[in-house]
């Protein structure tokens, strides 16, 4: 099969690829005789999604494009989502409602008449003069009340102007190029409608879009407002728990507290020392002393009188040490202590002198057992007396203070630790605030952000359409003349593909497994430019020849008659008529035929027809002689060839020892039909009796294209511009078929037969 092939079969349909393209189109052109204008409006947002500012850099904030992608698919879901076009169709017929009168820039005479025929009059009712805003609230009550009113319907179902669906389908919303501006384009029948639908969407997209940012940033400003709520709630308790520690224990700053104390204690560990070696010095000097005085001295210093002086002196001189001790912590009464102090001391020396007084009275030795006067003993005595009851008063205030010192200590230690869990306690509540203030800062910040960047600028406001789109009627009547064409031509080709019929040459020998002796054409449905009695003569040339070159092959030495069976598996196939052109044909060469046949044919010049009966003996016939009775007197030796035709075998008996004795046997088979599995046994049967001497196939009723396939271009009356459109095809620009050649003169000729 090539190009030529394909515009022959369609060539033969022609009038069905013609009728098709004119009824497609006929209807298409019914169809849209009365389509509407179409008005198309669009707006420019600038969105600042990919270079706008931000309040949390100084530079222009700089987005990954999946994440770029990801923010303008979010507008245009929000642009296209139901709730978006379901306010934006309610705030329209609200806008048409609270006319009066049409306004061509808002909704043309012919829209707006149909609006006010199909509204109810409740919904009419609703109207609120010259008010949109309470308009607008009446009617979404009204929609919301329940699911059969007049203006839920309106917006939910399929209204061209005011549906959310309808308008979604009118409605383009994408990204120009790589840039921060969304184009949202939208189109109608009514110019006005058209303006105005996309100025309340724009109003509408934006405050939604705002809506859905800031609530989204508003609900992390609350969440992160509750939790340094919280956080200051635990700070607060936490220093309530350490100033009440504080109160309680009389805490002003423990760690300064606690090292001044713990100086004190060194200092006065130094002092105690050096009191204690005070003490102990005096007492040993005052025992050595003792020692020396005499039975009377000793008995003159324990009367009753100096015992109690020397009581009043050590009791003095405690009250001394411990107004000193206490001079030493209170500053605030510095003057008050040392005045007590200097009364004590003025009182300790008045009995030191008393003391000495009561001692000189008394009687004593004036020398002692060494050598010693008494007088100095009892004076050294006096002396060491009084400083060992003050280094006694001073040992027992300071064992008085070393124990405060210790029970001071023993009462700090335990309550620095739990200081120290206590600030432990609020540094963590004042850290964990503060992370919690810097994180609502940022979230502050953010929402800054958002608000700035989520307030979208319309840089082109829609405009009010003047101009009706280009209509797509012509676009729709041309593709009508294309499929109404391509249809039909497809179909024609995928049967030809599905034809089972064996058509051609190639085909019947794959089908059959026997050799093509030759092919005959369909005479019938043969077009005007053919040169039918060329083509048939054609065609009895290839049969006449396929004959001749048979029986030259016998050659001439070996010469017999050459005997040709004609049979046909199924009845019908032509091969009475082709043979009784064969026959002619055959004749007007010179060649003397017999023809055997059981049709009653008419006399052939040149040819003897013998008609033979068939009887219930016919499966029986051996040769050809037995046939007929005139065939046992007949020399076959004057007949260059015998020719037999027998009926189709599968419907009726043959004598199957014919195709051994035949020298060749041809099967005649229609090449419009299909080849089916009885035609196979049926020949197989055949294919057993005979040996090497196959039969052949003549291939009858074949197409003119099958036959130029085969015997090349046949005659026939081609204009100048068919035979350059063929070479142009075929590559033939340098070369000329035969026809072409012919004069005009010849040409003529061919065309007046």
């Amino acid at each position: 099969m090539n190009i030529i092939y394909f515009i022959r079969l369609l060539l033969k349909h022609i009038y069905l690829l013609i009728l098709g393209p004119v009824l497609l189109f006929a209807i298409i052109f019914y169809s849209t005789k009365d389509e509407p204008k179409q008005y198309t409006s669009a707006t420019n947002i600038y969105t600042g999604i990919a270079s706008g500012a931000s309040l949390t850099s100084l530079e222009s904030s700089k987005v990954d494009r999946l994440s770029t992608m990801i923010a303008f698919d979010n507008l245009i879901n929000i642009v296209k989502s139901r709730e978006t076009l379901e306010e934006v169709g309610l705030k329209l017929f609200t806008s048409h409602m609270i006319l009066e009168n049409a306004v061509p820039e808002i909704i043309s005479r012919e829209s707006y008449s149909k609006l006010m025929r199909i509204v109810p009059q409740d919904v009419k009712d609703l109207v609120v003069k010259n008010d949109f805003d309470k308009t607008y609230k009446a009617f979404k009550k009204y929609k919301e009340k329940d699911f059969n009113n007049f203006i839920y319907e309106l917006i939910a179902l399929n209204h061209p102007d005011y549906s959310s669906g309808k308008i979604s389908g009118k409605l383009k919303a994408r990204r120009l190029n790589s840039s921060d501006m969304l184009e949202i384009s939208y189109r109608s029948t009514d110019p006005g409608i058209c303006q105005k639908t996309l100025e309340i969407l724009t109003d509408v997209f934006i405050t939604n879009y705002s809506s859905v940012k800031i609530n989204q940033s508003d609900a992390i400003l609350g969440y992160f407002q509750s939790q340094l709520d919280d956080a200051q709630l635990k700070l607060d308790e936490a220093e309530e728990e350490l100033l009440q520690f504080n109160k309680t224990n009389n805490i002003i700053n423990y760690y300064e507290q606690t090292e001044h104390i713990v100086g004190q204690k060194e200092l006065f560990s130094a002092k105690y020392n050096e009191i204690k070696m005070e003490y102990a010095a005096s007492e040993s000097v005052l025992k050595v002393l003792e020692n020396k005085l005499t039975a009377q001295q000793k008995k003159q210093i324990n009367n009753a009188n100096i015992l109690e002086l020397r009581d009043k002196l050590a009791s003095i001189n405690l009250q001394i040490a411990t107004k000193e001790y206490q001079a030493r912590f209170d500053t605030l009464n510095e003057n008050k202590y040392t005045n007590e102090i200097a009364a004590l001391n003025a009182e300790s020396l008045m009995l030191q002198q008393e003391l000495r007084n009561s001692i000189d009275k008394s009687y004593f030795i004036d020398n002692s057992i060494d050598g010693i006067t008494s007088t100095s003993v009892l004076v050294e005595w006096l002396e060491e007396v009084v400083n060992y009851e003050a280094s006694k008063a001073k040992l027992l205030v300071g064992a008085q203070r070393q124990k405060e010192f210790d029970d001071l200590v023993s009462d700090l230690a335990p309550k620095g630790a739990t200081m120290k869990r206590l600030e432990r306690k609020i540094n963590i509540a004042e850290r964990e605030y503060l992370s919690i203030l810097n994180s609502l800062n940022v979230a502050k910040l953010r929402q800054q952000n958002i608000e700035l960047n989520s307030n979208l600028k319309v840089l082109e406001p829609p405009i009010f359409p003047k101009k009706s789109e280009p209509s797509k009627r012509k676009m729709l009547l041309l593709m009508g003349l294309m499929i109404g064409f391509i249809i039909p031509a497809s179909l024609v080709i995928i049967l030809d593909f599905l034809d089972q019929n064996i058509k051609s040459a190639s085909r019947a020998e794959k089908l059959t497994g026997l050799k093509v002796a030759a092919i005959f054409p369909r005479l019938k449905k043969v077009g005007r430019s053919m040169d039918i009695e060329t083509i048939k003569s054609a065609g009895l040339d290839a049969i006449a020849r396929r004959l001749i070159f048979n029986k030259e092959q016998i050659g001439e030495s070996n010469f017999q008659v050459n005997t040709n069976l004609f049979f046909s598996l199924q009845g019908s196939e032509g091969k009475t008529t082709l043979l009784e052109l064969l026959l002619e044909k055959l004749a007007d060469i010179g060649y003397k035929t017999m023809y055997l046949s059981p049709d009653h044919l008419g006399a052939i010049n040149g040819v003897e027809i013998i008609n033979y009966k068939i009887d219930n003996s016919f499966h029986k016939v051996a040769n050809i002689a037995e046939l007929h009775p005139d065939l046992q007197h007949k020399n076959m030796d004057d007949y260059d060839f015998v020719i037999v035709e027998i009926p189709g075998i599968i419907n009726n008996a043959y004598p199957i020892n014919l195709f051994r004795v035949t020298d060749h046997s041809f099967a005649v088979t229609r090449a419009n039909r299909a080849w089916s599995k009885s035609d196979e046994n049926a020949l197989q049967d055949i294919l057993e009796v005979v040996a090497e001497n196959k039969p052949q196939i003549i291939l009858n009723g074949v197409e003119i294209q099958e036959m130029e396939n085969i015997m090349g271009d046949l005659p026939r009356s081609r204009s100048y511009f068919r035979r350059l459109i063929k070479d142009i095809i075929q590559l033939r620009f340098f070369s000329k078929s035969e026809v072409a050649k012919l004069s005009k003169k010849e040409r003529k000729k061919r065309e007046d037969k």
